[in-house]
């Protein structure tokens, strides 16, 4: 008897153990204005169209600049990834450090790159997906 009921709390807990794994609020399409601010004001600005996986790796485009790229997480928490951006197609700076934090339903998203002078920063808000 103590062998059927073990057994029954087993099977009772396998579709629990069984389900899908927690799903980051950060998944999903993101858009925005990306702004590169020096000491003199906005220098630039251009469209920012960021795809972030369950695993929490991603994809971004930016259309105006003609360039994509691929999104390695270097480190996260519940509510910040830290990525190491890699360009795959077009003329963008490669190899920048970008921090995206969720908040109030928004990502605040921040580029750098070590030894350089340029940063960049947007507000992205949830969007269609990425073609």
């Amino acid at each position: 008897m103590r062998t059927l009921i073990i057994g029954a709390i087993l099977l009772a807990a396998a579709p629990a153990i069984a389900q899908p794994g927690h799903i980051s609020p950060m998944s999903g399409d993101w858009r925005g204005i990306g702004f590169q601010v020096g000491p003199n004001g906005v220098q630039s600005s251009w469209d920012i169209e960021l795809a972030i996986k369950q695993d929490l790796s991603g994809v971004i485009a930016y259309p105006s600049l003609g360039c994509k790229g691929s999104l390695h997480r270097s480190a996260s928490t519940s509510s910040q990834i830290l990525f190491i951006e890699k360009i795959t197609e077009g003329n963008c700076i490669d190899g920048g450090r970008i921090s995206a934090t969720l908040e109030n339903g928004r990502i605040f998203w921040f580029w750098t790159q070590r030894g350089s002078s340029a940063d960049a920063s947007a507000v992205l808000y949830r969007g269609q997906p990425i073609g």
